[in-house]
């Protein structure tokens, strides 16, 4: 790993050897610098304090759809309309009335009452693994979890599952580098037709979920058909994919060491320590990217309107300025930095957090109550280091 200083005076590393750091150089390069230029329109934040000071910046808007499409090289398509239109691209009032559509179908009591529906659906999946022979728990559980949970909470067919693999495709639209295109559009494709469907089924036969609770509704609210596609779209992508590796790392650094895991078997209420802990440590998505609509001073640094600007998150955590041994994975740490970061802050933090740590939470409790005796024979990894990241498989044995 080789830094050079820029015209501008800020380090310089490629975004192709940039994207190639392992956890240890990442965590030399911030204890270097602060920030870095990986392109002549991008740097990236490394620092805890940045990081959060940055989030919320009036200056710093979520990098808009077009934008992000043209960084990363998504030509027209279905998939490149998505990105365009989901809430998670957009700023200003298109951002408040698209988000603002789902505020009372994600109200934190709303999403409480369906913990034990979620349960349900947990409960299900750890029956259905295998016994007396190693699998692929990203296969077999932590896929099959939050599909299952979102579908269940947001009222779509669970028994329809041919959609599932299509968000994990269409997950990938949101890596770095962009690779997969024809596949990518496909699933956009297929994943638009699936929920447009339900859309028109529920909007002819409404029932008591969510889906019905968002066609039918006449108030100021209320989005376009189409653009209602996308969000739901968008939701079923974010509920389900990063809580898919999510809980994968989450079980793998458990069972890594068998006293972590039993301590959490023996105590529940450390359930949510240990998914606060794993996200830190193993986050499913490494930062956000911002856009800058006006000059903005930041770690010592003058950035020009017009920059794109890398709030890597997965730095932010490991910050040793911020965490003590941040290394190590604690059940009992007493310097986590809340509200948790790897969820985002501001106007575009996840809407779909209080979904997310409902599926983690009764998913890890269902397999402590269900596979208590779960062993692990191969542990996953964690790839990429910019946007979204995917686990690999994880091999157990249940006896």
């Amino acid at each position: 790993m080789q830094t050079t200083i820029g015209d501008d005076g800020l380090p310089f590393l490629p975004l192709e050897d940039y994207v190639k750091l392992s956890l240890p150089q990442l965590d030399a390069l911030r204890q270097e610098m602060p920030i870095i230029r990986t392109t002549p329109a991008r740097v990236s934040l490394l620092r805890d304090q940045d990081v959060r000071a940055m989030m919320s910046h009036p200056d710093l808007v979520q990098i808009p759809g077009p934008e992000f499409c043209d960084f990363v090289g998504i030509p027209a398509g279905r998939c490149r309309t998505f990105l365009e239109t989901f809430m998670l691209m957009t700023n200003g009032e298109d951002h408040k009335h698209r988000r603002g559509a789902f505020g009372r179908v994600f109200a934190h009591p709303v999403l409480r009452q369906k913990r034990d529906q979620v349960r349900v659906v947990a409960d299900r999946v750890i029956a259905d693994l295998p016994r007396g022979t190693k699998f692929d728990f990203l296969a077999l559980c932590a896929s099959r979890l939050p599909a299952e949970m979102i579908a269940e909470v947001l009222g779509l067919k669970t028994e329809d599952s041919a959609w599932f693999e299509q968000v994990y495709s269409l997950s990938n639209c949101l890596m770095i580098p962009y690779v997969g295109h024809e596949d990518i559009e496909a699933s956009a494709n297929a994943l638009y037709d699936f929920v447009a469907a339900t859309l028109e089924d529920r909007r002819q036969t409404p029932q008591n979920d969510l889906i019905s609770m968002l066609v039918t509704d006449e108030s100021d609210r209320a989005l376009e058909n189409e653009e209602l596609i996308y969000q739901i779209m968008g939701l079923i992508l974010g509920g389900s994919d990063t809580t898919r590796s999510g809980f994968n790392m989450i079980v793998a650094r458990l069972l890594s060491d068998r006293s972590l895991w039993d301590e959490v078997h023996a105590d529940r209420s450390l359930i949510p320590s240990a998914i606060d802990e794993a996200l830190r440590l193993e986050p499913p998505v490494a930062g956000v990217a911002r856009y800058s609509v006006a000059p903005i001073e930041v770690a010592g640094a003058t950035l020009a309107a017009g920059q794109l600007v890398g709030l890597h998150t997965m730095s932010a955590m490991r910050d040793e300025t911020k965490v003590s041994n941040p290394e190590v994975f604690d059940l009992h740490r007493k310097d986590r930095q809340l509200p948790h970061v790897v969820f985002g802050a501001g106007a575009h933090r996840c809407l779909g957090e209080m979904l997310a740590r409902l599926e983690m939470e009764e998913g890890l409790t269902a397999l402590l109550d269900g596979a208590p005796d779960i062993e692990l024979i191969e542990a996953p990894e964690m790839v990429g280091i910019l946007g979204l990241r995917k686990s690999t498989p994880m091999i157990v044995r249940i006896p």
